[in-house]
C-alpha cells in the first residue's frame, strides 16, 4: 500500500454550527455600547477628528505643528547617542552624524536655539538651495557662520522617520489553534522590539473561547482585567490580529466550542472539546471585544487571519463593513483565500511594520511597496483593504503632515474606502484567475499553452496534450486597473491598454478595484446585539 501519515492542518476554516450570544452576555454587552454610543454623539457635535493624544493648537502668523515626541534612534545611523531634536518634526540626528566647530557645543544647547533637521531643510529650502546650518535663532538667522558637516547618508525616504512611540499588539487566538506562535504576530513583535523599549511596546496574546454562557462571561472577566493591565500606557497605535475560523457557508467566524465530555487518564482529567460554535460577524465581535477591550479598536488596524469565506460571502463582508464602521477600525486587512495560512502573509506584514510601524508612513502612500514583496501571498489570496477616513484617529501626525503645517482632514464626512489587490500572471495567473492544475477534458497535468487573442485584455489558453485541445478564456475584470507592473509590463497608452516591454515578455502585477461609500455606522449594525 501507499505510504500515509496524518499530519496537523494549518488552515482557518470549516463547517461549525451557528451559535447566539446568551441574554446575560447581550445585557453587559449592551449595557456598554450604549455608553459608547452615547460618547460617539457628544464627540460627533464636531467636526474635526479627536486624537488620542492633544494635538497643539495652529498659531495664527505661520502654520507649524510642533511635536510633542521626538525620535529615539537617529534618522541617519538609526542608532542612539547624544541627540538634536528637530524642533519642527519628531526626527532626531545624533552628534555623530552632523558635526560642528567645537567653540559652538556649548550655545546650541541654549534654550533659545532650534535644530532644523536636514528633512525640514530640505523641504523649506526646495526652491532656494541654501546651505545647511542646522541650528537657528528664534529668528531665523543660523547661528553658526559656517554650515554644518553632515555625516553618511539616509536611507530612507524624506518623508520617513524612526517611530518609537507606544504600540499595544493584540492577538486574539482561537482556543483550539495548535500553534499560535506560526503566524506572523510574533514576527512583527521581534522587528518592533528593535526600535522600542520596554515600557513603549505590549505584546498580549489572548486565547478565546466564549462558545458557551458559562465561557463568555469568563471571557469578559479577563478581559476586565487586561484593560486594568494597559490603560496606565496612552497607545499612539494599535495592532490587533485576530487568529481563528470561518465558517464554510455562511462565512460565520469561530467564536469557540460547546462543552464537552471528559476523559480519565490515570489520575487526571482531560477535558475533550465539543463541537465548534460559529457566530454571525456582529456577535462575533460583539463577544470578542468586551470589558472595555472595545475601546482599543477605534483608530486600530485589524488583520483578519481567517479563510476568506468570510470575505467572499456578501452577507458576511456586508456585516463586516459594518463591524468595521461600527468600531471605528482605520485600517482592516482581510483576505479571500478559500483555505488560507496566515504564515504567507509574513513577507506583507513584515513591510508593513517596517514602512509604516517604523518609518511612520500612510498605508495608503506606501502599498505598492508592501504588494511588491509579496507576490507568493498574491498568488495565494487576494488582499480586501477597508480604510474608513476622517473618523477617529489614534497617530499622531505625518512628517508630511508637519511639512505642510496642519492635519490632512479632507471634510467632516465619514467615508470607506473598500480596495482590493489581486495579484495576476500571464501563465500562472492570467487576471487574477488560477489556471487549473488538471486538464478538465483529458486530466493532464500542467499542459496549458498560451495563444494569441483578437483582445487586448483576453488571455486564451488551451490544452497541449495531444487530441484534447480544451480551451480556456480569461477577461480582465471590469473597474479594475493596474496599479503596479512587477515584470513584464512597460506601461499603458492613451488608450489605456497595457503595453509590454517586449514581444513573448511574461507580465506579471496587480490589479485593483476601488469602492467608497458611507463610513458612518449604521443604527442597525448591531442588531442582534439588541
Amino acid at each position: 500500500m501507499a505510504k500515509t501519515k496524518q499530519t496537523s492542518k494549518k488552515t482557518t476554516g470549516g463547517p461549525a454550527k451557528r451559535g447566539v450570544l446568551s441574554t446575560s452576555v447581550k445585557t453587559r454587552i449592551v449595557t456598554s455600547q450604549l455608553a459608547a454610543k452615547n460618547a460617539k454623539l457628544r464627540a460627533s457635535k464636531s467636526p474635526v477628528p479627536k486624537l488620542s493624544v492633544p494635538v497643539p493648537k495652529l498659531p495664527v502668523p505661520e502654520l507649524t505643528l510642533k511635536p510633542l515626541i521626538n525620535n529615539a534612534y537617529c534618522f541617519f545611523c538609526r542608532d542612539g547617542g547624544d541627540m538634536y531634536d528637530c524642533f519642527l518634526c519628531p526626527r532626531t540626528v545624533c552628534a555623530e552624524c552632523i558635526v560642528i566647530p567645537k567653540v559652538f557645543l556649548e550655545q546650541v544647547k541654549d534654550p533659545g536655539i532650534r535644530f532644523i533637521c536636514p528633512g525640514c531643510h530640505e523641504m523649506r529650502e526646495k526652491r532656494d538651495k541654501n546651505p545647511y546650518f542646522g541650528f537657528e535663532r528664534a529668528d531665523g538667522t543660523p547661528l553658526m557662520p559656517v554650515p554644518a558637516k553632515i555625516i553618511g547618508h539616509s536611507e530612507m525616504t524624506s518623508r520617513s522617520q524612526l517611530c518609537n512611540n507606544p504600540i499595544l499588539v493584540l492577538h486574539f487566538v482561537l482556543d483550539s489553534l495548535a500553534d499560535p506562535c506560526s503566524s506572523p504576530t510574533l514576527a512583527m513583535y521581534n522587528i518592533l522590539k528593535m526600535y522600542r523599549t520596554c515600557d513603549s511596546l505590549q505584546y498580549h496574546e489572548i486565547v478565546f473561547d466564549f462558545g458557551t454562557e458559562e465561557k463568555s462571561l469568563k471571557y469578559a472577566q479577563s478581559m476586565e482585567e487586561l484593560v486594568e493591565k494597559i490603560k496606565m500606557l496612552s497607545y499612539e497605535r494599535v495592532e490587533i490580529l485576530i487568529s481563528t475560523h470561518s465558517e464554510t457557508e455562511r462565512g460565520d467566524i469561530w467564536g469557540g466550542f460547546e462543552d464537552g465530555e471528559s476523559m480519565r487518564r490515570r489520575r487526571h482529567t482531560i477535558p475533550i472539546r465539543g463541537e465548534p460554535v460559529a457566530y454571525s460577524v456582529p456577535d462575533f465581535f460583539a463577544g470578542l471585544f468586551v470589558g472595555g477591550i472595545e475601546d482599543y479598536a477605534r483608530g486600530s488596524t485589524m488583520w483578519m487571519f481567517i479563510c476568506g469565506h468570510t470575505v467572499r460571502k456578501l452577507d458576511a463582508f456586508r456585516d463586516l463593513k459594518a463591524c468595521v464602521k461600527y468600531y471605528e477600525v482605520e485600517h482592516t486587512f482581510a483576505f479571500d483565500a478559500d483555505l488560507f495560512h496566515a504564515c504567507l502573509t509574513s513577507s506583507f506584514v513584515t513591510a508593513y511594520v517596517e514602512r509604516v510601524l517604523i518609518e511612520g508612513l500612510e498605508v495608503q502612500d506606501t502599498i505598492h511597496d508592501l504588494l511588491a514583496v509579496c507576490p507568493r501571498l498574491g498568488m495565494h489570496a487576494s488582499i480586501t483593504h477597508l480604510h474608513i477616513r476622517n473618523a477617529f484617529r489614534r497617530r499622531l501626525p505625518t512628517i508630511a503632515e508637519y511639512n505642510r503645517g496642519q492635519i490632512c482632514i479632507c471634510d467632516s464626512r465619514v467615508s470607506m474606502t473598500v480596495t482590493t489587490y489581486t495579484f495576476f500572471h500571464d501563465n500562472k495567473r492570467p487576471w487574477g484567475n488560477a489556471l487549473p492544475y488538471q486538464c478538465p477534458r483529458c486530466s493532464c497535468i500542467r499542459t496549458w499553452k498560451s495563444m494569441p487573442s483578437s483582445q487586448q485584455d483576453q488571455r486564451r489558453f488551451t490544452c497541449r496534450a495531444q487530441g484534447c485541445g480544451f480551451t480556456i478564456t480569461c477577461d480582465k475584470p471590469p473597474q479594475r486597473e493596474i496599479i503596479l507592473f512587477t515584470s513584464g509590463y512597460h506601461s499603458t497608452n492613451l488608450k489605456g491598454e497595457v503595453v509590454k516591454q517586449g514581444k513573448g515578455k511574461i507580465g506579471s502585477g496587480w490589479l485593483v478595484s476601488v469602492a467608497v461609500e458611507s463610513g458612518a455606522p449604521a443604527d442597525d449594525c448591531l442588531t442582534s446585539c439588541e
